[in-house]
């Protein structure tokens, strides 16, 4: 235990960067040791941006429909369904 307490003063005494970076790296190991924890923090971001990303596929599928695309016209809908997916999914976690 006093290894590690010297090792922590030893970096402290370093500096800034020095302490930021392995409280970094120890963000990362975390994240590697507990998978779930990344794949919580990629949901609340894909959450966080659903509504733009399915609002802008939306507007692009009405507007090559209406170009003639007869093919675009199920993206309208799918869209929609994804985004209340999202949400769906968004508010049981």
């Amino acid at each position: 235990m006093n290894n590690i307490t010297s090792l922590v003063e030893g970096i402290k005494g370093i500096g800034a960067s020095g302490w930021d970076s392995l409280k970094t790296i120890a963000t990362f190991l975390n994240y590697v040791m507990h998978p779930g924890l990344a794949i919580h923090a990629l949901w609340n971001y894909t959450a966080a941006y659903a509504f733009w990303i399915c609002l802008i596929m939306c507007l692009l599928a009405a507007v090559f429909y209406a170009l003639g695309f007869k093919k675009c016209a199920k993206w309208i809908p799918g869209s929609i369904a994804i985004f209340t997916l999202i949400k769906t999914i968004g508010g049981a976690l």
